[in-house]
């Protein structure tokens, strides 16, 4: 079924975020509540949103939303959950959304799925981190793994994990960006942070294992 009507995202939000908080409260490990060390922007990959609605929740937590129709549907979930959502693209076609998440991002923990909403998977565009460096902010991954999880076919690998899971997360370490970095400097930090968020994933894999 399409949703079209207002009163049908607000259902389907109330009832995701019941969902979610009742399957993350079975789950063990260190996604209960996230304890983050300082306000900065957070890259977590698309595939993990479950992960990081449950661990980052009920704290104000900034999280920016696609704006396409698709995006309502987690807008309606993540605010029932507790955190300040801004629509649209940190990196592409969003003046107005890049201002709001300048504003957002002081003070606040910021989350940023930076493949997100259609990919490819785990790239990280420059856009974010010029904004980084505007905000004087900094970016820092989160990678989560989980004991027994359902890992859709979709583009982004879609990670449902079941209940009673164990769940291991693994954060990064910060980094800053200059003020006055060019583009060129921005794209190699984009490729660094791509290359981080996977092998993070395979740190919190190995973690976890152990």
């Amino acid at each position: 079924m399409k949703l079209r009507k207002p009163w049908q995202f607000r259902l389907v939000g109330r009832i995701g975020s019941i969902l979610i908080r009742l399957l993350g409260a079975t789950w063990r490990g260190r996604t209960r509540k996230l304890v983050l060390p300082e306000p900065g922007i957070y890259l977590i990959l698309h595939a993990n949103i479950l992960f990081l609605c449950h661990g980052f929740r009920d704290r104000g937590t900034a999280a920016v939303v696609s704006s396409h129709r698709d995006g309502e549907v987690m807008t309606q979930i993540m605010q029932r959950l507790g955190f300040h959502i801004v629509r649209g693209s940190s990196t592409r076609g969003g003046a107005r959304a890049a201002l709001e998440l300048l504003r957002s991002c002081r003070g606040r923990m910021t989350i940023v799925t930076p493949d997100g909403p259609r990919g490819p998977r785990g790239k990280v565009e420059v856009g974010l981190i010029q904004l980084a460096a505007l905000a004087e902010l900094p970016l820092r991954t989160v990678s989560f793994a989980a004991s027994r999880v359902k890992r859709l076919s979709s583009w982004d690998r879609f990670v449902i994990p079941l209940p009673f899971c164990r769940v291991h997360a693994v954060l990064g370490e910060p980094i800053r960006v200059a003020r006055d970095a060019d583009k060129s400097r921005c794209a190699e930090i984009a490729a660094d942070l791509s290359q981080r968020l996977f092998a993070a994933e395979l740190d919190a894999e190995r973690e976890l294992s152990a």
